[in-house]
């Protein structure tokens, strides 16, 4: 029997509903591995994170630890009250004596109490997912300089501990796994395995009767580009005033305010319609009555929303970021970053030119029929079993 421990003390979200691509990449691949019989998955984490698990009808032995404070909101309790679990659960007394430490992201509060773990059990072995590295502090867009040197700071110290003591580390991208050899990882331990998709699920939506003709979908943050989205659509409606863009996505509320404000002082309401959270039934129809996926994000270990759009027939355009060379070489017209007036007019030769739109459409497809979650579930299943041998 493989036991699985997974572990997961990072900030509630504010909106339960609310997951990140982390998060998403957590569910999709314990889906696909807990349909073994042989499998026994363990959860030591917030009542969120449990919670995502019984709504995704994952069977799982659940351990949940208690906030500090109840029904915090503010970003700093939310910390603070993460820090608090995190320290906590390392003097947990785990389920089981034999099987795998799962760390789903390469934040301190999954790291550190999977390397204090692993110190305590050696017999344990620790599999590590790193999705994408911090740049340096004044070169990362989306937050303050401190915030920005805090992360960095943070996910190196996290590294340290990853590279003394973890047996297996899973990344998203080949470009990922050359910067970590780069810094002295042992090659033999890093595996690429990309994200997917839900092809079957994506597949079964029809069209929303609301037509947009372009889509953005993703968490409202600076990091992904929700304020150049504004200029770039402000330079399309420039050329054809008739056009609308649909942003559908939670994020900070002040953010959330900051993105509708622009939007008014630029006179682009009647042009955005900002749709908040939704969830998939009514997220993919609106997806697959749009002509095309606009997508400026700044930072990427991979794009889960970019293959969502693609899964969904969409021709995408975003900056030229290296990741989408690899896992998006067709279906995406990439775009040198801070152009904005190219960014413009691809949409527009684009939203015009039916012929080149549907070309770019099936390429789309085809990229994203290769992304399965299932098959990617089952690769990680393999990797994970590999130590036991």
């Amino acid at each position: 029997m493989l036991n699985i421990i997974i572990n997961g003390q990072g900030p509630e979200p504010q909106n339960a509903m609310i997951v990140s691509g982390g998060t998403t990449r957590l569910i999709e691949i314990m889906k696909g591995i807990s349909q073994k019989k042989d499998v026994n998955l363990y959860v030591v984490s917030s009542e969120s994170v449990c919670n995502i698990f019984v709504k995704n009808k994952l069977v799982a032995h659940c351990q949940i630890l208690q906030s500090l404070f109840k029904n915090a909101t503010g970003g700093f309790k939310l910390l603070i009250d993460s820090i608090f679990r995190t320290v906590r659960v390392c003097f947990f007394r785990l389920p089981v004596d034999k099987g795998i430490i799962y760390g789903p992201s390469d934040f301190l509060w999954d790291v550190f109490p999977a390397f204090i773990w692993k110190l305590r059990n050696d017999s344990l072995k620790w599999v590590q997912v790193i999705h994408h590295l911090y740049e340096q502090p004044f070169r990362r867009k989306g937050k303050n300089f401190l915030v920005n040197s805090l992360g960095f700071l943070s996910q190196r110290l996290d590294f340290i501990l990853i590279k003394r003591r973890a047996d297996l580390i899973i990344v998203v991208n080949s470009i990922t796994r050359q910067q970590l050899l780069k810094m002295g990882f042992d090659g033999k331990k890093i595996f690429v395995n990309y994200n997917g998709v839900d092809l079957t699920k994506t597949r079964s939506f029809q069209p929303s009767i609301r037509k947009y003709d372009c889509a953005f979908l993703g968490r409202l943050n600076v990091s992904k580009g929700i304020f150049d989205l504004l200029r770039i659509w402000k330079n399309v409606i420039a050329k054809n005033p008739h056009l609308k863009l649909a942003i559908i996505g939670e994020g900070d509320k002040r953010l959330e305010q900051m993105l509708k404000n622009k939007i008014n002082e630029n006179k682009l309401e009647k042009n955005i319609d900002v749709l908040g959270y939704l969830e998939d039934k009514d997220a993919f129809p609106i997806l697959k009555s749009s002509k095309i996926f606009i997508f400026p994000s700044h930072e990427e270990g991979f794009g889960i929303a970019i293959l969502e759009a693609m899964a969904c027939g969409l021709p995408v355009i975003a900056w030229d970021l290296l990741v989408f060379r690899e896992v998006f070489p067709q279906g995406m017209i990439k775009v040198s970053s801070g152009n904005f007036n190219e960014f413009a007019e691809d949409i527009l030769k684009l939203l015009e030119d039916s012929e080149l739109r549907n070309g770019i459409s099936n390429n789309a497809l085809g990229i994203a029929s290769k992304y399965d979650w299932d098959e990617i579930a089952r690769r990680e299943l393999l990797l994970i079993k590999g130590l036991q041998e």
